[in-house]
């Protein structure tokens, strides 16, 4: 039977040996971000597990007018089956929020997971340098509810990817 609940303290050390298992796909956290994050903003860190074994986490982060995800990680042997979409559709539904227009994520650009957030419906806004082991990352962004200001606006041309729509430069990203 498998079940998403907020991440509690006990959860964490499961976490992060699932995190270490990805390390060569998914950046560092360190424990105390996690902590801090289960006592102040337990709806950010979501976990999956399945007859009492954790398959998988999300974490993300709460920024106005658009959120972040920061992490999604399922276990090897539990993917292609639906988890990693089960975990995101959590953390939007726990996202809602009047102020909150979209959520952003980033992907490396040699990794097969950029398939996974398109197929989810997030569109690619750009490419961006900095990404681990010299790849670069490809931004993501997925819109909550609708907004008034032209998604354009904020990318600049000559950032944008080969045939992708026009989409925010987010502030602080």
């Amino acid at each position: 039977m498998r079940v998403i609940n907020h991440a509690t303290m006990k959860d964490l050390e499961e976490m992060d040996k699932l995190r270490k298992t990805e390390q060569n796909k998914v950046g560092f956290v360190p424990m105390s971000r996690w902590e801090w994050q289960v006592t102040y903003r337990s709806q950010t860190l979501s976990v999956m597990k399945e007859d009492g074994e954790m398959v998988g986490y999300i974490f993300w982060t709460p920024g106005l007018p658009v959120a972040a995800i920061q992490q999604l990680v399922i276990r090897e042997d539990a993917r292609r089956f639906e988890r990693g979409s089960e975990l995101v559709d959590q953390a939007l539904e726990d996202m809602q929020d009047p102020q909150r227009y979209g959520v952003t994520c980033r992907c490396r650009l040699d990794l097969e997971a950029n398939l996974f957030w398109e197929a989810l419906g997030f569109e690619a806004v750009r490419e961006e340098s900095g990404g681990a082991r010299g790849y670069p990352l490809i931004r993501y962004y997925k819109e909550l509810r609708p907004t008034l200001l032209p998604l354009g606006l904020y990318l600049p041309y000559n950032v944008r990817l080969k045939n992708q729509r026009d989409g925010f430069r987010f502030k602080g990203v």
